[in-house]
């Protein structure tokens, strides 16, 4: 060691001088020995910071020595009989506040005759105490433990220096708080976090920062550890500001000395983000639950067992347990093979064989429901693992309606089949993929001779306006009108087509088809009233009906020609006969009724009604008559004008079929499916599906028609209207779809895509608009949940 600096306090000058030779004689060199008896003592410039040293100065050398510098005192010796002495204390003092060390460890010197220790020292806090008579080597061991402790102390500051900076510099708010909630230490961060000062937290008590509530909460967590002396981690949240932060907060016991009051040390994290990431993955699940829980099909998970087949339930929906019928508690001890009937059964092995190949199949099976209804379903099942095990979800779909409604389709195909009208499908290339007899008897072709590209533009008699025609319907348009036609043989003959493009819910063609009728009955009956104009001038225009004339016996006086087309009878053959010679015998009376009627009440002429008629050969069919009733000569006349009304109601079957068409699949598709008036705004239909998106009925819509425009959210509101109803004129064209809300009465709002679309006549003006809304709420609810949380 060196520079050191020894203030020596002795009341008797030889023990002085003789600690004074001892030290001397010691390794501290170079060394300053003060002796405060010094004559001199007085002029010592105790506040100069440059006074030179001396080393192992002698009684009498410090009497002519000058100023010494009292700034870094190493140790002071002191006679015990001295420690009350007032101005060794004041000098003293001076020393404490010159010296850079907060430390000087002291050796006093003592008489006492009670004291008795090994070695005749003894360590008292920052004193060391040594009996007299002196020993150089006590004294020695005294001055090295002095400078140890000095030492010990020292490194200790520094220690605590580091520490201090390390808390000072943390991220984390740090605090000491002793046992009755009293703030002993806070670091920066915990200051910036309540806005104030480091120094305005000391003395402040953790009532006086935090609610009641809260510091009674934390302060049982902080008096636990204290009492228990372990430390430990809580979560808590506290409110800072009006702002709720969490956090999670590690308290551990400070060590204490006697007497002092217990205290922690409280590292506190904000785990605010954490908590916002937890809340937004519970409500994202919440949003899942809700969402697997109302979807529309049915959702199960179950696992695979050891023999690779479907096991036991993990989790089912709400579909599935009202369609089945089972509380979800009772399908979790079940599983896919305790609710399938023995036939779908005997399927599982080659499904699950399939699954595991493609790890995906769908499948048609038939469930059992709690009370033995069978449901025919169709299953999408996929494969997956979760947490390391094999798990299937099953997507069910209740196809019961649906399989109805194919066994309806088959046999509306078989009254197509049956129909009087030619009809031919073909693919948007031209080529044709299916005609009915009655096509194949008109024009005796077979599938295979149509079934190429364009294939039955052969089938015209003009080429050209075939192939016109057939590019017409091909491009989306429609066509019809009369025109030739030729058979295999080469017949030419006339013909009404009607041809149409088929288009799926994007617009884009994906079928055609022809409607053909062979009009050379009627042309021919066009034919011979033209030619019969001059005698039958007054009935030209209804010279395809048969007339007839009856007298007031109700005989037959006069028939025209087509009497024989629709009766089969000839003039001469029916001239005399009663007129209910051409009623059925099952339907005179009702006949009889509405003649008498129309006589009784003297009608006026062009009245109609319907009634049957009777073929030669005894066949009956659906007619229509006009009547009038006039006199000449006396005599009462009735004039019959009779039609034929099989085609008529055969197109009305055709009418009533194609609707009920369009009403099964309206009742079967999800997509909401309107009709528009485009001049007077008024909805002529609106599809069953509409609650399904709007959640109210379609009654209250048509007795309340603004209601659906009404429940569009008030930011689409303007856009929707334009779009749907063409707004300015346009035709909606301009473009394909919009996106918009739908707030519904439930208060439930829900995302639909729109298209909609204008439909021309032949007068390329617009008589209707037609829309159809698709329901993307739970596409736009998965495009939220994937997007990064910020």
């Amino acid at each position: 060691m060196s520079g050191t600096t020894i203030i020596l306090a002795m009341d008797d000058d030889s023990e002085a001088l003789k600690i004074n030779q001892i030290l001397s004689s010691s390794n501290y060199h170079p060394l300053t020995v003060l002796n405060w008896k010094n004559p001199h003592w007085k002029e010592l410039d105790l506040e100069s910071k440059e006074q030179p040293s001396i080393s192992n100065y002698s009684m009498e050398d410090l009497v002519d020595s000058a100023s010494l510098d009292l700034n870094s005192v190493d140790l002071i010796i002191m006679d015990d009989e001295l420690q009350e002495n007032l101005k060794l204390k004041a000098v003293l003092d001076e020393i404490n506040n010159l010296n850079d060390t907060p430390y000087i460890p002291q050796i006093s010197i003592t008489s006492n005759p009670d004291f008795n220790t090994l070695e005749g020292i003894d360590l008292k806090e920052n004193k060391i105490c040594l009996s007299r008579p002196l020993e150089s080597h006590e004294l020695f061991l005294a001055v090295e433990s002095a400078f140890y402790k000095k030492k010990m102390e020292t490194a200790l500051k520094k220690s605590e220096d580091k520490y201090r900076i390390l808390i000072e510099n943390a991220d984390d708010p740090i605090a000491m708080i002793n046992y009755h909630g009293e703030f002993l230490l806070v670091n920066k961060s915990a200051a910036v976090l309540f806005s104030c000062e480091e120094d305005n937290f000391r003395g402040k008590t953790m009532w006086e920062i935090f609610p009641q509530e809260q510091a009674d909460s934390q302060m049982k967590n902080i008096r636990k550890v204290i009492e228990n002396g372990e430390g430990e981690i809580f979560e808590s949240k506290t409110i800072i500001r009006d702002k709720e932060y969490y956090f999670s907060t590690n308290i551990q016991p400070m060590p204490v000395k006697n007497g002092e009051v217990g205290a922690v040390q409280l590292i506190a994290r904000d785990i605010t983000p954490m908590k916002m990431v937890e809340k937004a993955l519970k409500k994202s699940e919440e949003k899942f639950r809700e969402v697997f829980n109302n979807a529309n099909d049915g959702i199960s998970l179950h696992s695979v067992d050891e023999e690779g087949l479907p096991g036991k339930f993990y989790e089912v929906n709400d579909v599935v347990c009202q369609r089945l019928g089972y509380t979800r508690e009772e399908l979790l001890f079940m599983g896919p093979k305790d609710i399938i009937n023995s036939e779908t059964r005997k399927l599982m092995p080659k499904l699950m064989e399939k699954l595991k190949t493609e790890n995906r199949a769908t499948f048609e099976a038939v469930q059992i429901t709690k009370n033995g209804e069978m449901i025919t379903t169709e299953i999408s099942n996929h494969l997956f693992k979760l947490q390391g095990k094999e798990m299937i979800m099953s997507i069910t779909r209740d196809i019961s309606e649906r399989k109805k409604s194919e066994n309806e389709l088959l046999r509306i195909l078989a009254g197509i089949e049956g129909a009087g009208d030619a009809i031919g499908i073909g693919m948007p290339d031209g080529s044709q993929f299916y005609q009915n007899r009655t096509f194949n008897e008109l024009f005796g072709y077979t599938l295979e001779d149509l079934n190429k590209p364009m294939g039955p533009v052969q089938l015209f008699n003009d080429k050209e306006l075939g192939r016109y025609i057939y590019q017409t319907i091909m491009n989306g348009n429609s066509w019809d009108g009369e025109l030739e036609m030729t058979d295999i043989s080469g017949r030419v003959f006339p013909a009404y087509i009607q041809a149409d493009s088929i288009k799926n819910e994007n617009r884009r063609v994906i079928g055609l088809i022809c409607v053909l009728n062979d009009i050379t009955e009627r042309k021919r009956v066009e034919y011979a009233l033209k030619t019969s104009e001059e005698k039958f001038r007054n009935l030209a225009q209804t010279a395809v009906d048969a007339i007839i004339i009856i007298d007031s016996e109700e005989k037959i006086i006069f028939s025209n020609s087509s009497l024989e087309r629709i009766f089969d009878y000839r003039e001469e053959e029916i001239l005399g006969e009663y007129l209910d010679t051409l009623i059925p015998q099952g339907h005179m009376e009702d006949f009889q009724v509405k003649l008498d009627f129309f006589h009784q009440h003297d009608r006026e002429m062009g009245n109609v009604f319907e009634s049957f008629g009777l073929r030669k050969d005894g066949s009956e069919f659906p007619l229509e008559m006009s009547l009038n009733t006039w006199k000449a000569e006396g005599e009462i006349y009735t004039t019959f004008i009779i039609r034929d009304i099989t085609q008529r109601k055969l197109n009305e079957f055709k009418l009533k079929m194609r609707e009920d068409i369009f009403q099964l699949m309206a009742r079967n598709i999800e997509e909401v499916f309107w009709i528009i008036d485009p001049l007077t705004g008024q909805i002529l239909y609106m599809s069953p599906s509409y609650y399904k998106i709007w959640g109210e009925s379609i009654e209250n819509l048509y007795q309340n028609p603004r209601s659906w425009i009404e429940s569009i959210h008030p930011k689409d509101k303007d856009e929707f209207i334009s779009y749907i109803f063409g707004k300015n004129g346009r035709t909606i064209k301009h473009r394909d779809k919009i996106e918009c809300r739908v707030q519904r009465p439930d208060g439930k709002v829900r995302w639909i895509k729109v298209r909609a679309f204008p439909v021309i006549n032949q007068n390329k003006e617009i008589y209707r608009r037609i829309g159809i809304a698709t329901d993307i709420s739970d596409i736009r609810a998965m495009e939220n949940n994937n997007r990064p949380i910020k």
